[in-house]
C-alpha cells in the first residue's frame, strides 16, 4: 500500500513539471522576468579585444657621402710695413713655396686686415708693380719709372727699406739690387745716403729703421 502511494506522488510531480515547461496551447508568448533567468543564460558575450598593429615603415638608409679634403701647403712670410718712422714685420700666410715674385706681390697689396696691422701703412705707391729675379743669393728688383719720379725722397727711403727687409728675410736672399726698366738704379739707404747705381744693399743697411730689440 505504501509503494502505490509513493508512485502516485512521483507521477503527479512529473506531470506538473512537464505542464509548466510546455508552450501554452493559446499560442501566446509569455515574457520572462529577467530576474528569473539563470546567470549562465543571461551572461553577456564579450568579444575578444582586437589589437590593430600598425605597419612599421623602415626608412631607407641614407646614402653615405664621402667627403674629400685637400690640404693646401702654406708658409709664414714676414712683410715689413711702416709704423711712424720705423718698419715692423707682419706675418702673413702664402702658398708654399713662397717664391720671390709672390712675396713682393703680397707686399704690394698693402697692409693686411686685422688688429695686428692697426696703425701701420705702406710707403709703396698704390699701383706699385715690380719684377724680381733671384740669382746667387741676390734679388734684383726692377722698379717702375713712376717710383723714382713720383715718390718723395723720404717715402722712397721707407719703400726701399720695406722691399729690402722683406726680401732678405727669405731663405737664400742676402742682398738686393735695384733697376729701373732694366737700368741700374741708385737707392737710398736707411740713413738717407744713396748707393751707386746697381749697388747691393742688405738688411744691415736699414737696421736703424727697425724697432728696438729687433735685429737682422
Amino acid at each position: 500500500m505504501k509503494r502505490t502511494t509513493v508512485s502516485i506522488v512521483v507521477v503527479a510531480i512529473v506531470t506538473t513539471l512537464v505542464s509548466s515547461c510546455a508552450i501554452p496551447d493559446s499560442g501566446e508568448v509569455s515574457a520572462i522576468d529577467p530576474d528569473d533567468i539563470p546567470y549562465e543564460l543571461d551572461a553577456t558575450t564579450t568579444a575578444a579585444p582586437t589589437t590593430t598593429v600598425a605597419p612599421t615603415t623602415t626608412s631607407p638608409m641614407a646614402a653615405s657621402t664621402t667627403s674629400t679634403s685637400t690640404t693646401v701647403p702654406v708658409e709664414v712670410v714676414d712683410l715689413f710695413f711702416v709704423a711712424g718712422t720705423q718698419l715692423v714685420p707682419i706675418s702673413r700666410l702664402l702658398l708654399s713655396p713662397a717664391v720671390a715674385p709672390q712675396v713682393i706681390a703680397a707686399l704690394a697689396e698693402g697692409v693686411p686686415q686685422g688688429d695686428a696691422a692697426a696703425g701701420l701703412r705702406t710707403a709703396l705707391p698704390a699701383d706699385f708693380v715690380a719684377t724680381v729675379v733671384v740669382a746667387r743669393g741676390v734679388a734684383t728688383v726692377d722698379l717702375p719709372a713712376s717710383f723714382i719720379t713720383n715718390l718723395p725722397g723720404a717715402e722712397q727711403r721707407l719703400a726701399i727699406a720695406q722691399i729690402v727687409l722683406t726680401m732678405t728675410r727669405r731663405a737664400g736672399v742676402g742682398q738686393v739690387t735695384f733697376t729701373t726698366e732694366s737700368r741700374a738704379q741708385s737707392v737710398p739707404r736707411g740713413r738717407g745716403d744713396l748707393t751707386e747705381p746697381g749697388g747691393a744693399v742688405a738688411c744691415d743697411d736699414y737696421a736703424n729703421l727697425l724697432p728696438a730689440g729687433y735685429s737682422c
